[in-house]
């Protein structure tokens, strides 16, 4: 077993507060050279854990699993994010750090797509789909699929084979060469899967796209090639590098038109932005009260004071209401999902067992240890005290900021001058 530090150079740019899918676009290729020099999963954990300690790695994104095969130099990793409960996975793109040998497995997939473009059922995509099929057997729900260049198209094909909802992709190779480079009857047969393959898709698909990237002006937007979906070019004069996605200017364009996906982040900087509004006006009131004569009185310094921790707690409060109402919208589906897994458990016993009785298949599901508490009832009753538990949470909180503003309130009451001046 080989060692492999992820290169600090590659990653530098990243951050706690990285947007999910550029992030995990650029720590894909670490990870795809970790696999490379055959780093076991558990040091791949330990290495991302230890950028997130740093500061230097979203901290709501936990590694799940990520695979790499070396017989096409295919690679992808999954995330557990922690603010929606569903996973991200993201593809490598060509990657020259591994020798030529390797990145010359990559360049031959963009040679395949430029003259036959191969779809899902091509052997190239054997491993992504175990991948992809071994994270859904366990249990996960795979809620995006990202990657960067050569893995943004096989995070295309993989996100639309598998119905995941959202595609985001950074300087993606396009889906499929329109003006088949050789009419063989393999690239008439890809075309046609791919089409199909669009047809059926029902989720959303989203390029971003650098002003200066020579792949998609080579390829050609809306020409020669078909990137399906919504197309966003960033006037930033950057080239094809994942790393040009990583700025504060970048980040935030990303953020806006992908408001599905970041929308707890937005609404919180929303919140923000207000309370650092109501801050600054209180500032400005505290200037007037003092120019009025002398320092302040013990009457202002209260109302300000109090003020100021009502603007806090009330900020705090919405900050962490929207975050709860997301977290109970997901209790709420997994208490739906656990009458769902009942009931097919339920109909599968009675598909098995079809001369027994239905007594009979409840009987012989609960011998097995599929019983209704475990499977059903008991896992709702703990989703609705964690719902209870965050309802009391918000009641708190509630309670406190009428606590101070009826502090507020009675202050006012009782120096008319103090609500003179406010007034004014």
């Amino acid at each position: 077993m080989d060692s492999y530090e992820f290169n600090k150079d590659k990653i530098e740019k990243l951050n706690s507060n990285s947007e999910n899918t550029s992030a995990i676009s650029t720590i894909a290729y670490e990870v795809e050279n970790a696999h490379f020099h055959k780093v076991p999963p558990k040091t791949i954990n330990t290495q991302i854990n230890n950028l997130k300690k740093k500061g230097k790695f979203p901290t709501n994104l936990d590694y799940i699993d990520s695979f790499y095969d070396p017989k096409t130099s295919s690679s992808g990793v999954a995330f557990l994010d922690n603010n929606t409960g569903k996973v991200v996975v993201g593809f490598a793109g060509t990657n020259g750090d591994n020798g030529k040998k390797d990145e010359n497995k990559d360049r031959a997939q963009w040679i395949n797509i430029a003259l036959e473009g191969d779809g899902p059922s091509s052997s190239y995509f054997n491993a992504s789909h175990t991948f992809m099929n071994d994270l859904k057997a366990a249990g996960y729900d795979i809620g995006t699929v990202t990657g960067h260049s050569l893995g943004g198209r096989n995070g295309a094909i993989m996100g639309m084979s598998h119905g995941i909802p959202n595609i985001v992709l950074y300087n993606s190779a396009p889906l499929m060469n329109m003006l088949v480079g050789l009419p063989t009857p393999r690239a008439f047969t890809n075309v046609n899967e791919l089409d199909g393959l669009l047809k059926g898709y029902k989720g959303e698909i989203i390029y971003f796209v650098s002003e200066k990237d020579i792949l998609n002006n080579v390829a050609g937007i809306g020409k020669a090639s078909l990137y399906p979906g919504k197309i966003y070019v960033l006037k930033n004069g950057k080239p094809h590098d994942i790393t040009g996605f990583l700025t504060t200017e970048e980040q935030n364009f990303i953020r806006q038109h992908t408001p599905d996906l970041n929308k707890i982040y937005v609404a919180q900087q929303k919140v923000q932005t207000d309370t650092r509004s109501k801050l600054k006006a209180l500032d400005v009131l505290r200037a007037k009260l003092l120019k009025s004569g002398g320092g302040l009185s013990a009457s202002e310094e209260i109302y300000l004071d109090a003020s100021e921790a009502l603007i806090l707690t009330q900020g705090m409060s919405k900050t962490l209401q929207i975050e709860i109402e997301d977290i109970k919208k997901m209790y709420q589906e997994a208490k739906k999902d656990s009458d769902t897994l009942w009931t097919d458990t339920v109909k599968m016993g009675d598909s098995i067992g079809s001369t027994l009785v239905q007594g009979e298949v409840v009987d012989s599901l609960n011998a097995g240890g599929a019983t209704e508490p475990i499977v059903r009832i008991e896992p709702k009753t703990e989703y609705e005290q964690k719902i209870s538990e965050l309802s009391s949470i918000q009641q708190d909180y509630y309670e406190l900021i009428g606590q101070i503003q009826t502090s507020i309130n009675k202050q006012v009451e009782t120096d008319q001058a103090l609500a003179q001046q406010i007034r004014g």
